[in-house]
This record gives structure tokens, sequence and C-alpha cells, in this order.
């Protein structure tokens, strides 16, 4: 096929972008079944009406070789390269994976080496190491066929044509002067091309990214930032969410600090002007749309998904025109869902850390009793082995996200204060920082001592002192009322335990442990007049508590189904859920009604 794809990338360098026929996927004529892929956006019966439309109209007219070489140029990279790309980074997984098999069984040899295992484990190394030859055996082939540089500039030039071809029909020929964001309505011309034009061109951009960087220095790779920018700023105009996440994953791939090579690149990718004025806007929104993707790993998908996002958010952040766009976003109510998911990701993570941690210490407790670990049968052994290599596994992936989440906290608080200091945000917001200086500082924490912390990228002293930096950059009465009002974790010898800790490993300067001081002071003396208070309103009647909580209601509001809550309760729940918690109904703010 590599033969068959070189002779007609030849054919298509006399092809003009302008003679391709845009309705080919609907055309009667066409060759090429375009129906047995899924589209960019159309469904099946938009398909239908735009073909009535164009049969009515007389539009279908008979095809071009023009037309007829764009499309099977693409569909056989689509058949040839893009899989064999895929074979090759699998390829490269399965001999990374056989030789940490090989590596550990060969490591626990004296084990098992005079024992009943001997023989099956003796079989299974010689049959790994002969599968592992034949990978390594065919990756060199794929090396010679695949990794061709002059291959993947035909590949290039092919692609970056499409590009161009694909920004003319998403901005109808204006280009980059067009008026962005582009309409709500998808072009039915774009969503009914099939979704492997956009995939296609992100998975080649991503694989010679890693595997031939020096082609990332090519002038045709211009040609692909205004169409990434375009369809990451409209994203809407893509029905995948997966396929928007790749595009996100190619912006990250390309930063400086991850690929050297792909430093110019983005730097066009920054300083484009559809960038500077709405990337910011949709990553923020992504950000939270990710939350529910429709598939049945969506609830982890998202942290991966998310983790890239937060990567393109600093980078970013750090130059004037994107921060000021970001500023710019924190007014709407979508900021506000992206700042509430930003707060359960941070307290999800930091609480699965914490519990792999844990296991880490006690298995590594237990290995370092000799006596205790030569007790348990060897199969007991093996298994507490394998389940400290994935709670291992997982907790640096867990730690890695955490820190990136605390990180993004920590900078946009330093800078943007309002949209943090709304009650049912600096709530749930002063709860999650509560509970890990807590993990953190107190006793617990010596339950997270492990053996070599680095290899898991976990650094207590680094994640506290961001952590306790936050409480200084919202320093002010709303957000000390909420950290005063969390029950479950606030105590005042908790922060001075914390203070003393700080002071004594010299992580702050003597003027943030005085702003420290002074907040901590503020929150004891809020603290002190709620517990006043909370002893007048003990027995208050049940009918001016709320329903979930329990607690008196200070603003109650009544919802359709009938039930009377306090608005602060209600305001935290619909972060997460537009329902009622009662009837599961459809609930929005603007449908309560004051008691």
């Amino acid at each position: 096929m590599i033969n068959v794809l070189t002779i007609l990338q030849n054919l298509f360098r006399k092809v003009k972008l302008e003679k391709i026929d845009r309705t080919y996927v609907v055309n009667p004529q066409s060759r090429l079944n375009m129906s047995q892929f899924s589209t960019i956006k159309s469904s099946k019966e938009e398909m239908a009406q735009w073909k009535d439309s164009l049969d009515e109209k007389k539009e279908l007219s008979e095809l071009s070789f023009s037309t007829e070489c764009f499309y099977f140029t693409y569909f056989c990279h689509h058949i040839s390269v893009i899989p064999a790309m895929r074979k090759y980074i699998q390829r490269m997984r399965a001999i990374r994976d056989m030789n940490k098999l090989i590596t550990e069984i060969e490591s626990h040899e004296s084990e098992w080496k005079h024992t009943s295992l001997s023989a099956r484990n003796t079989m299974l190394l010689k049959k790994w190491k002969a599968q592992l030859k034949q990978l390594v055996e065919q990756d060199v082939c794929a090396v010679a066929g695949l990794i061709d540089e002059e291959l993947m500039r035909r590949c290039l030039r092919f692609y970056s044509s499409s590009a161009r071809w694909l920004v003319d029909i998403l901005t109808q020929g204006r280009g980059q002067n067009a008026e962005f964001p582009l309409p709500e309505d998808v072009p039915v011309v774009f969503g009914a091309l099939p979704d492997f034009f956009i995939e296609d061109i992100v998975e080649f951009l991503l694989f010679i990214d890693i595997h031939l960087p020096q082609i990332l220095d090519d002038p045709a790779m211009d040609d692909f930032v205004p169409l990434i920018v375009i369809l990451l700023c409209n994203y809407n105009y893509i029905a995948n969410p997966y396929l928007v996440a790749k595009l996100v994953e190619l912006l990250f791939a390309m930063d400086p600090a991850l690929q050297p090579r792909a430093r110019n690149l983005y730097e066009k990718f920054a300083n484009n002007t559809i960038a500077e004025n709405h990337l910011m806007k949709a990553l923020i929104k992504f950000y939270v749309d990710v939350e529910s993707t429709g598939s049945s790993n969506e609830f982890y998908d998202k942290f991966g998904i998310r983790y890239h996002i937060s990567i393109i958010l600093k980078g970013l952040w750090k130059r004037p025109i994107h921060r000021q766009a970001f500023i710019l976003e924190t007014n709407g109510d979508h900021f506000t869902r992206f700042i509430n998911m930003l707060i359960n990701d941070t307290t999800f993570l930091l609480d699965e850390s914490v519990d792999t941690l844990k296991n880490i210490r006690d298995t590594q407790e237990l290995m370092a009793n000799t006596t205790e670990w030569e007790k348990l049968p060897r199969e007991g052994r093996t298994s507490r082995q394998r389940q400290l290599a994935t709670d291992e596994r997982q907790c640096k992936s867990y730690l890695t996200l955490a820190s990136e989440t605390v990180d993004m906290l920590h900078y946009l608080t330093l800078e943007i204060k309002e949209p943090f200091l709304q009650e049912k945000l600096a709530e749930r917001l002063s709860v999650m920082l509560n509970y890990n200086v807590k993990q953190f500082t107190g006793e617990k924490y010596r339950d997270l001592k492990v053996k070599k912390p680095e290899k898991y990228g976990f650094q207590p002293k680094i994640l506290l002192d961001k952590i306790t930096d936050i409480y200084i950059h919202l320093d002010s009465k709303p957000f000390a009322n909420a950290v005063a009002s969390d029950e479950r974790s606030y105590r005042k010898e908790l922060f001075d335990d914390c203070i003393s800790l700080l002071q004594r490993t010299g992580l702050k300067s003597d003027m943030k442990l005085y702003q420290l001081r002074g907040f901590t002071d503020m929150v004891e003396e809020i603290y002190i007049e709620n517990s006043k208070m909370a002893l007048d309103l003990d027995d208050a009647p049940d009918e001016y508590r709320d329903p979930l909580m329990d607690t008196v209601m200070l603003d109650p509001v009544l919802l359709p189904s009938g039930t009377i809550m306090d608005r602060s309760v209600i305001d935290r729940h619909l972060l997460n859920s537009n329902t009622d918690p009662f009837s599961r109904q459809k609930l929005t703010e603007d449908m309560l009604k004051p008691e």
C-alpha cells in the first residue's frame, strides 16, 4: 500500500484545491463509499436532506480527476500509513511491557528456581524471549519502511494541503479574516465529512512529534496552525469529544518543555490571533464539558484530558494576552463550574494519593520485617508485591495529576479572587484545603512516610506550601467564614502546628507567616462566634432545618418539587448536577423561589 500511496501522492501534487468537489460524500458517482465512516458532526438525516437539496438544485455534477484523486489519496493514507503508525506505537509498547515481564520474573529467580514453579517460569521466560525477539525484528522492518523522512515529508505536504482545504470550508473562504467564534450551526459540507479527515491529521502530527521531530521545522507545518486553533476554539463543530481531546493532546505535545524541537510551532499556536482571543474560553469550557463524554470510562478518562488542558493553560497563563483573555472569562457561569470541577478533581486525586501512599507504607513495613514477611506463603508474598507495583503506579499517576490541579488553584487565586469567594465555591474550597492541611500536618502524616517518596512524585512540603498559600491569596472575611464553617477538619491547633512546621522548614518567608497567622486569628474569632450561634439555634424546629444537611436555613428557597432548602446547600448541589435532589427533575438556579 505504501507504493500505491506514493503514486497517489505524486498525482495529487498537480491538484488545485479549489477544483475539489465538496459534495463527494453524497455524490452517487463517487467510487468510495464514505457512509461506512462516522461523520465529523452531521447525522444521517441531515446528510439525506443535504443530498435531496443538491439533487433538487441539480448541483451533483460529474466528478473530476482532481476530486477523485484527493479523496482516494486521503483514503489511502487512512488505510496504509495511519494503521502502520498505530501498529508501530502498539509494538513499541508491547516491547516495553515484555521487557518488564522478563526483568521482573528473572529478578525473583532465586525465589522460584527450586520450587514447583520452576518448570512453568522457565517455559514462560523462553516463550516471552521468543516473542520479544520477533517483536524486535518486526520493529526493525517497520523503522526501515515507516520511519522514512522522505515518506513522512510527502505525507506532511498532503496533509498540509488538506488542512488548507478544511480551513477554507470552515471559514467559507475567508480564512483567518472570518468572524470568530464561528456560527453555532455547523456547515453540512464540513459536518458530513468522515471524522478520520481530522483524526488522521492529528495522529500523524503526534507521531512525527515523537518519532521524527526534525520535520516539525518544515514550512508546511504552518498550515496546520489555523486548522487546529479554529477547531479547538469551535469544538462544538465536532461530535466526538475524544476527537476534541486528541486536538488538546496535540497542543499539549507541542509544549517546548516536552518537545524542544516544537518550540517554533508552539509559538505560532500561542501567537495566533484567533487563539489569543478565543482559546482560553474554549479550553475552560471543554474542561467542564469533558465531565460527561458518554463513554463507560468517562470518569477516569477526564483526568488525563484535564491534565493536558491544565498544562496548556499553565503555559499560556505566562503570556499577558492569554492571561487577560482568561481573566475576562471569570464572570460567567461556565467559569464557576470550571472552578467547581477543579476543586472536585483536586479533592478526589489527593484522597486517592493519600490512600495509595498508606497502602505502599503498609507493604514496605511488612517487607522490612523479615520475620513476618517470611511467614507469608509464597503466593501471598507474590500477591503483595504485585499489589505494591500497582499501588506505586497509581500513586505516581494520581500525584502527577493532583500536583497540577493544586498548582492551577495556586496561580489562579494569586490573580483572581472574586469567583473563589462566592459562598458556594468558598465552602467547598475551604473544606478541601482544611482536610489536606490535616493530612500533611497532623498525626496522620506519619502514615504517608514512604521510602523514596520522590519515586512517586510525592513532595508533601511543596504541596503544603501551595495549599497554605491559597489561604493567603484569598485572605478575606468571606473566605475566613468559609474556613470556620468546616466542622469536620478546622481546628485552631491544627493551623498552629502547620505554621510551626512551615517556620521550621523555612518554606515561607516571615511576611507570609505573619499573613497566615493573621488569617488564622480571624478564622478562630469567627469560629467562636459560630459556635455560640449554633448553641442558640440548637433547638430550632425541624421545619427550619435544611432536609439534606440538617442545618438551620438562613436563606430558605422553594424548589419546584415543593421542598424547601437552604440556598447555599442547593447552590452547591447545582454546581455538580442540574437536577432536583428529591424529584430528579431538571432544576436551575432561576427556578428557586425565596421563602
